[in-house]
């Protein structure tokens, strides 16, 4: 039996950084919205082995990568089932270290789509549960295409889907580690109240001006210090008078709201043309945009 699917990325609307927690993780309130660039995954069930094939060069197989970590999670989850085995085949459209989310979209499309296959019939609930093992952003691929994260980002609540937007991803070919930019000493916290209510309410208006300028980033300043070609980028987007621009979690992908499908389309171009990766997207408002129906239906 095999399994194909889609895994989005995400952007991050705003992400607040509140402080350092115990367990060395920062603290955050973030909003974060799916956005249409994909990449594949196939599944395959096998008698036992767990095994990945991936097309991206560099990429590890084993399970010091996310995906084969997030089915090792679920097969040891079942200790006395028999039979929980996959082949996993990976197709990578989404640029890895870009801070889009894409390893952690194909942990969570895992999760999912071998609860399926190996017939588990987890509720939603236990999937997000083991996917906060796993890394921060990964219960939200689990949760709604448009949601609030507090705590590590792991804690999320599902936010109303606001009208389509699109949305200008420009990736300079450059993979920064998250760890390195919450480690900068120059790291600047959020201190007393924020705007992510004003932002809420502007996607719930769909007031995509008022979204444009409610977009904030603590780790932004940071990544546009240390990484100039990021500044260059931003600067060459915001010539095209996006309703905003903003570095995407911890970098390095920049991207850009636009009301005017027109502006958006020359803006794609211009990004093509000066060489880098730039993909024209819209937000996700449902995850039958991506998944096929079955994967819909939880016990």
């Amino acid at each position: 039996m095999k399994l194909v699917f889609k895994t989005p990325a995400k952007i991050n609307f705003c992400l607040y950084v509140l402080g350092k927690r115990p367990d060395g993780y920062h603290e955050v309130e973030t909003v974060l919205q799916m956005v249409s660039l994909y990449d594949n995954v196939e599944l395959e069930a096998l008698d036992s082995a767990v095994e990945l094939v991936c097309d991206a060069p560099g990429v590890p197989s084993d399970s010091s990568n996310l995906v084969v970590r997030a089915a090792l999670l679920l097969k040891d989850s079942f200790p006395r089932r028999k039979g929980l085995g996959c082949r996993i085949k990976l197709e990578k459209n989404i640029p890895v270290g870009a801070g889009l989310g894409g390893g952690s979209g194909n942990a969570a499309g895992v999760l999912w789509g071998l609860n399926l296959l190996w017939d588990l019939k987890l509720k939603k609930e236990d999937l997000m549960v083991l996917a906060a093992h796993l890394g921060s952003d990964v219960p939200f691929f689990l949760c709604s295409p448009l949601a609030r994260g507090t705590g590590r980002g792991e804690r999320v609540v599902p936010l109303q889907p606001a009208k389509k937007m699109d949305i200008i991803l420009v990736f300079p070919r450059l993979s920064i580690a998250a760890s390195v930019v919450y480690a900068n000493k120059n790291l600047k916290l959020t201190t007393g109240r924020n705007n992510i209510s004003m932002l809420e309410k502007n996607l719930l208006r769909q007031d995509f001006a008022g979204v444009g300028a409610s977009l904030h980033n603590d780790l932004e300043p940071i990544v546009l210090k240390d990484y100039p070609g990021v500044q260059d980028l931003k600067e060459k987007l915001e010539t095209f008078q996006p309703e905003g621009a903003l570095v995407s979690g911890s970098g390095s992908t920049v991207f850009a709201v636009f009301a005017d499908s027109n502006a958006a389309g020359r803006a794609y171009t211009a990004c093509k043309k000066a060489g880098w990766d730039t993909f024209l997207t819209e937000t996700i408002s449902s995850f039958s945009e991506f998944v096929p129906e079955r994967m819909l239906n939880y016990p």
